[in-house]
């Protein structure tokens, strides 16, 4: 019983040792060190996802690009984001309409998106379709538009700003 605590205690240590480096490595991740001055680009920033996706880099110092379907909610997102954040540490967010099922219109916003700042450090795909019924009910157009939106859309868009 001796010999199995003294093996155990440096296994132990060790995995103390490793749950505290992986938790300060998180934790420096997610501080405004990690994104600050980063350009930030969220598509379908105005859903759920996106918008708290907006607020923490937004709060962290990321210059931010705000992809949305609806311009409307596009300024009242950049209005909550202004209110709340001090002027002083982050940059105000610009905004820009996208549809990403559009195909034929995502090489021109990758270039409206990358003349924003020159570069974009972090892409987050966030836009995309979702149906909800019967598979065998739902039409070969409508998966062709799903496909065009989950897949083709965000793939386009990575390419174009590569």
């Amino acid at each position: 019983m001796g010999i199995l605590a003294i093996l155990a205690l440096p296994l132990l240590l060790l995995g103390i040792s490793g749950i505290i480096y992986i938790y300060q490595s998180v934790r420096w991740l997610l501080s405004k060190s990690a994104v600050q001055n980063k350009v930030v680009v969220i598509t379908d920033a105005i859903s759920g996802l996106g918008k708290e996706c907006s607020r923490v880099f937004h709060s962290g110092g990321a210059r931010l690009v705000l992809c949305g379907r609806t311009w409307e909610k596009l300024e009242a997102l950049y209005d909550a984001l202004i209110s709340v954040a001090d002027p002083s540490m982050t940059y105000a967010p610009k905004l820009i309409l996208l549809d990403i099922s559009d195909i034929n219109c995502i090489q021109d916003v990758a270039k409206e998106i990358l003349n924003c700042y020159g570069c974009v450090d972090i892409l987050i795909n966030n836009a995309s379709m979702k149906v909800k019924g019967a598979v065998q009910s739902i039409s070969l157009e409508l998966d062709k538009k799903i496909m065009d939106a989950n897949y083709f859309g965000p793939i386009t868009l990575t390419k174009g700003i590569l």
